[in-house]
């Protein structure tokens, strides 16, 4: 993690909620991460580039969730990254 540009994680999929958890230790989340993988290469999981620019990362999402219906949803941007990849199921 670069302290110039923290790392932030979004996700509305209950089992990723530990990633952006800064108060698990890391070994906790080993298991979580490999789950996040194969989430990430299966083939119902899609991937899309959003662009923050000039608008809140919550306007981000809201056009992520509308645009795309995604159901279920996983972003980790930086915090003064303009553009992030998010990795969606609908």
């Amino acid at each position: 993690m670069n302290s110039m540009n923290p790392r932030i994680t979004k996700t509305n999929i209950k089992a990723f909620k530990a990633l952006g958890d800064e108060s698990v230790p890391f070994g906790r989340k080993i298991d979580t991460m490999k789950a996040l993988k194969a989430w990430k290469q299966d083939e119902q999981t899609r991937r899309v580039w959003l662009s923050q620019k000039r608008q809140s990362l919550t306007k981000a999402l809201k056009e992520l969730k509308d645009m795309y219906d995604a159901r279920e949803f996983y972003v980790e941007l930086g915090k003064n990254d303009d553009s992030f990849e998010a990795f969606y199921r609908r």
